[in-house]
């Protein structure tokens, strides 16, 4: 299953305004701290394996609690947490839709799957870990004109060397 590029567009779109509404520096160096600004947590929870590597669900009028397994690399952890930024703001109605918002009471998502939903947060998580200008900025920077070099662009951007292929490609600047 695709998204289609109006979606992916949407959701790039979505992504840019959060990191504008809360200031986030890019690259992101302490993705913990980004949730807590936002009003959040991440918490640490060893029985998370094998079935997600992550989950979220709203903790108060206007707090959320991200889980993650303790047993990812930091790239994929930075990843997780993002993904499931990506289902408090497209799907939760955090800050976005009040009524969707107030609905979320029993409610968790799982980083795990293949549905639309899930895609839709893996786009916001690559969009917002990886935002276009600067990845175009950086990618040039690790290029010798026809071989770029992904792997210091996911040194930069604290993601694993996929997923800063994945992004390039769907920018365009790679190719499939």
């Amino acid at each position: 299953m695709a998204l289609s590029y109006e979606m992916k567009k949407l959701i790039e779109a979505m992504a840019q305004e959060v990191i504008k509404v809360y200031d986030v520096q890019i690259p992101i160096t302490d993705i913990d701290e980004v949730v807590r600004s936002m009003g959040g947590f991440v918490e640490e929870d060893s029985a998370i394996d094998g079935f997600s590597d992550g989950k979220i669900r709203r903790s108060g009028l206007d707090s959320f609690i991200i889980e993650v397994s303790p047993y990812q690399s930091e790239e994929r952890r930075n990843f997780t947490i993002a993904h499931e930024l990506g289902h408090l703001f497209l799907h939760m109605g955090f800050q976005t839709n009040e009524q969707r918002w107030k609905k979320q009471t029993e409610v968790s998502y799982y980083r795990n799957g293949n549905s639309e939903l899930e895609y839709q947060s893996n786009e916001f998580a690559a969009a917002f870990l990886m935002p276009r200008n600067e990845y175009k900025k950086v990618m040039d920077e690790h290029t010798d004109g026809s071989l770029v070099n992904t792997a210091e662009i996911a040194r930069h951007f604290h993601v694993s060397v996929s997923a800063a292929a994945n992004r390039g490609k769907w920018l365009g600047y790679l190719k499939w």
